[in-house]
């Protein structure tokens, strides 16, 4: 509901808020910083690097001055875990912080082999270690070949690559019996070490044993380098051993080779230990025999192969790198704080789990807080990607924060017009002054009270009559230069009687309601150009037609419908104060009687007026309240 206001009202108000701001100066200026002392409780920890919010301070010792509040404290040196501290910082506080870096250890994990045969021999990557059941305490984080050799009939050999993971044991169940309905099967040949594929399915070189086959036919395919692969079909019968013997005969005098390939182009190859370089690689003529291809790339599993090569018979790899996740683990100083990545919730902070590589957007959400969004790039790589983030609150921002708002505040007064289609921006005030023709003089006080409307009190005079109305103005910033509006004024005023000669008293007074529709072109930060189309409704009461003369006009009172087209232009002078002049004309509607011979000389209503004026602005933004 809007209410009019009186010229002592708006001194008050004025007042009040200026009071209000030098307090709240007066109390931003008692806050004393506060002092931050790191030391070294050891040789090795001096000279560590120092990082204080994220950012470098210097080395160990430090002495640093800090505005009260909490902060991140990193202490870091190669070869040592980073020390990782917050504190909570008092004005005028002295606070010393001694710091101890501990070496990093050995990244190493555990192993617990057993098998359903105990006191088996154990091999790791082809080294007997002991016998099931057996535990291995610190491995070599990565890839181990397990291996549990048959002791003969009635047993199966086993063979397995496990990963280790730091500070983790992985457990690893051998099945080495050969069950009774299950059969098993033995190849021997005339050529030692030929290579003995059964079903498709390299088992391994001659004598070869295989257990845990099911009773039936099986394809045994014999390949030793210099002959002609030998096939032949064997019959496994549960619960026992079949003897296959094969027998070479047909040399072969083909060239062999070795071709590896990959689908990531940096990969590297190596061959039996050999690095070769990025594929694709081609090895021929190729050394008859079993190999071992290894494909490796940053980011990417490992990937191993093993393949014979024979006279008749090439090694062909494809290797398909799967990419690995980017381990990250976000942390802040907020408990309740949400985590955001590129638009999706995942979860409270800290957070850890796997990223893809790649760009992504960080958001970090907090009630009561400042949310916080950076941009960053995760790379291949094992090592754990650690991102603090430091969110400050929205009532005690940060000495950074606090000139962003600063230079916030300054923009929105700088930018403040008017006459323009926008309104008054929240939290900002402005108050017009201005002189012309018919207002002789005349003051009009607005501010904002959403992004799209403002609200304000005009009071404007010419000596026969003093208006004051009341305004509102509803509009859109559609673009940094373009804005459009409506503004409507309702009000009235009086003005000194005028008596006649037989003594009667005649009144001055009349009543009006004015729509304005504005376009407005801004060029920020130096004012805007704006033209509006309006329409006015007036009802006057005067009733003399000459101000020099003592003749009455029969007492009536004068309603017009009137439209108006009129333009002004804005200039930012400073921060606070702009300049603007305003024209106006009538294109329809008749002259009010009222405007018409003010200062004599029987001229009527001009139909055309203009106004020159200043305004100030003050206040302070939405976002400095809050």
């Amino acid at each position: 509901m809007q209410r009019l206001y009186s010229v002592d009202g708006l001194v008050r108000i004025v007042l009040v808020i200026g009071l209000a701001g030098i307090a709240a100066e007066g109390a931003a200026q008692q806050a004393a910083p506060g002092v931050v002392v790191i030391t070294a409780g050891d040789e090795a920890t001096s000279g560590a690097s120092i990082r204080l919010d994220g950012k470098p301070a210097g080395s160990v010792p430090l002495r640093e001055t800090l505005v009260p509040g909490r902060h991140l404290v990193q202490v870091g040196k190669r070869g040592f875990v980073t020390f990782s501290k917050w504190v909570d910082l008092e004005s005028g506080q002295v606070l010393k912080i001694p710091v101890i870096l501990r070496p990093q250890e050995a990244k190493t994990g555990s192993l617990l082999v057993t098998a359903d045969v105990t006191g088996l021999p154990v091999f790791i990557d082809g080294q007997q270690r002991g016998a099931t059941p057996l535990v291995l305490d610190g491995l070599e984080v990565g890839e181990h070949l397990v291996e549990i050799r048959s002791p003969g009939d009635g047993y199966k050999p086993f063979a397995k690559t496990v990963m280790i993971t730091a500070n983790q044991r992985v457990t690893l169940d051998a099945s080495i019996r050969i069950a009774p309905d299950l059969g098993s099967l033995r190849v021997i040949t005339n050529v030692p070490g030929a290579i003995i594929s059964l079903d498709g399915a390299d088992i391994g070189v001659s004598p070869a044993a295989k257990g845990g086959l099911t009773p039936g036919e099986h394809v045994v395919i014999a390949r030793a380098p210099g002959y002609e692969p030998v096939e032949q079909t064997v019959m496994v019968v549960a619960g026992r051993e079949r003897v296959a013997s094969i027998r070479f005969t047909t040399t072969s005098t083909d060239v062999a080779r070795i071709l590896v390939r990959a689908n990531v182009p940096d990969a590297s190859i190596a061959i039996d230990g050999e690095e070769y370089g990025a594929p694709p690689v081609t090895i021929e003529p190729a050394e008859l025999g079993t190999h071992t291809i290894v494909v490796r790339a940053p980011g990417y599993r490992e990937v191993r192969r093993t393949c014979s090569v024979g006279r008749a018979r090439d090694c062909e790899v494809y290797a398909e790198l799967s990419p690995l996740g980017v381990p990250v683990r976000i942390e802040t100083n907020v408990p309740a704080a949400q985590l955001f990545v590129d638009g999706e919730l995942l979860g409270p902070i800290p957070w850890e789990g796997d990223l893809s590589p790649g760009s992504h957007r960080i958001e970090v959400r907090a009630e009561g807080y400042h949310a916080h969004t950076e941009q960053v790039r995760l790379e291949k790589s094992m090592t754990v990607r650690v991102i603090q983030v430091i969110l400050s609150p929205t009532s005690v921002p940060v000495s950074g924060e606090v000139r962003d708002k600063q230079a916030e505040r300054d923009d929105a007064l700088r930018n403040t017009v008017t006459h323009a289609g926008a309104p008054v921006p929240v939290g900002v005030a402005a108050l017009d002054f201005s002189a012309g023709w018919p207002w002789l003089a005349s003051l009009d006080l607005r501010t904002g009270l959403t992004k799209f409307l403002d609200i304000g009190i005009w009071v404007g005079t010419f000596g026969r009559l003093t208006d004051v109305a009341i305004t509102t103005k509803a509009g859109w910033r559609v673009s940094n230069n373009f804005s459009v509006g409506g503004d409507l004024q309702v009000g009235g005023g009086v003005g000194p009687a005028q008596r006649d000669l037989m003594g009667n008293s005649h009144p001055a007074n009349n009543f009006f309601i004015s729509l304005d529709a504005i376009f407005s072109l801004h060029f920020p930060p130096r004012g805007a150009l704006s033209i509006w189309m309006a329409m006015d409704f007036n009802s006057d009461r005067w009733d003399f037609a000459d101000r020099n003369s003592d003749i009455v006009v029969a007492s009536s009172r004068q309603n017009v419908v009137r439209g108006r087209l009129g333009g002004s232009l804005e200039i930012v002078v400073t921060r606070k104060w702009n300049v603007w002049v305003e024209v106006e004309g009538i294109v329809a509607g008749d002259r009010r009687r009222v405007l018409g011979d003010v200062f004599g000389g029987g001229r009527p209503d001009s139909k055309i007026y203009a106004q020159l004026g200043a305004t100030f602005k003050f206040g302070s933004t939405k976002e400095d309240r809050r």
